[in-house]
């Protein structure tokens, strides 16, 4: 099921990543893709534009928490979709 989300939301994130360096996969690390805090907003706001789900984000915490790879946000997001 994830796959459904996967290709929109790696879009999404190809957009705003100013960092990568090598094409964009579930492996890609987080740190790797040069996004700033505005990017971080960007790519919520266009999440739930496009995805049509709610994204809860908190300004003064770490917007990633525990998840260190583009495939831990893909997880995230249908985690969110699924409930």
């Amino acid at each position: 099921m994830a796959d459904d989300i996967e290709k929109p939301l790696l879009d999404i994130i190809q957009e705003h990543a100013v960092g990568l360096t090598a094409p964009l996969t579930r492996e890609t690390q987080i740190a790797d893709l040069g996004i700033d805090s505005f990017s971080i907003v960007e790519i919520i706001y266009e999440v739930e534009e496009k995805l049509n789900v709610e994204v809860p984000f908190n300004a003064n915490e770490n917007p990633f928490g525990d998840m260190s790879t583009v495939g831990d946000l893909v997880d995230a997001l249908q985690n969110l979709i699924n409930k």
